[in-house]
Parts: C-alpha cells; structure tokens; sequence
C-alpha cells in the first residue's frame, strides 16, 4: 500500500476497528474518532465511551489522556475493551487508504479499521424519525427507563412514567446508534435467548429493549440487566453509556 501523508483535516473522521492483530471483531462495534482540526479523539470500546488527545507528525502518532466512563461489563467484552485501548496507545504510526486505516506498532499492524458508513454515506447520517429505542430495567426497589428518539433522551425512574428528565443526543451519537441499528436483525429480536437467568431466582434487575424502526416495533424476551444477549450487546451498551454520560452533565 503507498503510504500517504497524514494531517489532522485529511485524517478527520470516524472509523470502524474491524480487526485487532490477527483477529476479526465480530458482534461489537469499536470506533474511534478523529476530530477536525483539533488534537482530540473520541470513540466507543464496546461498552464505554472513550476520548483523549493524539499527536500526528510525517504518519506517525502517539496517543495520550485516554480515558473512558466507567460502565461494569461483562468480562469478554471487558477484556476486549481493555486489549482495545492498550492497542490504540501502544499504536506508532497509521496509514490511510482510501477507506481503509492500519495502525503500527513494532513494525506490525495492530488495528485495522474502516471508514465508518455514516461517513462514507451521509444519508444515512439523517435521523429516521421513526426511530426509537426504549430499555427498561426493573425490580423490586428499581426502575431505570431510557428512550432514545431522533435527538433527544428521555429518562425516568418512575414506574408510572410521568416524570422524565430530558437531554440532547449529540450527531456523534446519534450517528453511531443508527449505524448499529442498521446491523441488527429487526426480525430477530423477539427470538433471542437470554444468557444468564438471575432475574428469576434472586431479584435482580429485568431488562427488555424495544426498537420501533419503519413503523415496525419489536421487544426482546426479558434479560438480566448487565447481561444482554450478544446480538444486543453493542446497542445496549451504547444506550446505557449515552445514558450514563448525559445525566453527568
């Protein structure tokens, strides 16, 4: 591949991680974000929001003031998440072709990652006002509602919602919602399995998501809340930190 020069505005953008060292990324989305202009970067580890600062000189990059939220997830995709950020640090040198970005590090090729689609299509970057995400948690002593809809977030703690509290939903999230959206099975959602059963023996937390997209509204079978079916996993986790984040502000 010929190598070209890189600056902040040309490499300006969001990018898909779709494999780290030798293996594919396969059911989570990570993400990383270049902003324009500016030494910042954002991005999402699979379950946590993520943002820092870079340096970028004649290719070569260094990351440094990487820091996350502090959402609990389960240990396989903590463990990625944890492997992910110690991979983009460790990164040396990128390369960007057409689409395509490779990260180096020891004169190998750590991460490689794409143009995100949002990007590369900037249709699909228009909001579906259609478009809506409900999670519920519940349980004895608890009751955790958020609904995301086009650009605004919605959330309640009360069982009979009639008192919410409401935010705005940044472009960079928003987009990032409609590009997993865009990767889920509609049809499937009502036949996911659940992976753990807690909620049925010891109280813990019910969790159900709801997409209404197109005028079509699926639900999930209940979950324990903090362990969704893997097919979910992403669009849960990104929920839950969107959540987590706007209610700190």
């Amino acid at each position: 591949m010929d190598a070209k020069s890189l600056d902040q505005e040309s490499l300006a953008g969001s990018y898909i991680i779709k494999e780290m060292g030798d293996e594919m990324i396969k059911g989570q989305t990570l993400k990383i974000t270049f902003e324009s202009n500016s030494d910042r970067v954002t991005g999402f580890g699979g379950c946590n929001s993520f943002f820092g600062t870079y340096t970028l000189k004649d290719n070569k990059i260094s990351f440094s003031d990487i820091a996350s939220s502090k959402k609990f997830c389960g240990k396989a995709i903590g463990d990625l998440e944890r492997n992910f950020f110690s991979t983009l640090k460790s990164s040396t040198k990128i390369e960007l072709d057409e689409n395509h970005l490779l990260f180096h590090a020891d004169d190998s090729i750590v991460l490689k990652a794409e143009k995100a689609v949002v990007e590369k299509n900037m249709k699909k970057a228009i909001p579906n006002a259609s478009s809506v995400v409900i999670y519920k948690a519940i349980s004895r002593g608890s009751f955790d509602y958020i609904k995301i809809s086009d650009s605004k977030i919605s959330v309640s703690q009360d069982r009979n919602l009639k008192v919410f509290s409401d935010y705005n939903c940044t472009e960079e999230d928003k987009n990032e919602l409609i590009s997993i959206l865009d990767q889920l099975n509609l049809a499937e959602l009502e036949n996911l399995k659940a992976p753990t059963d807690k909620r049925l023996f010891d109280g813990a937390p019910i969790a159900t998501l709801t997409i209404i997209k197109n005028g079509i509204e699926k639900t999930t079978p209940s979950f324990d809340h903090g362990h969704p079916p893997k097919e979910i996993e992403t669009l849960v986790n990104k929920v839950l930190s969107i959540k987590e984040n706007v209610t700190k502000q």
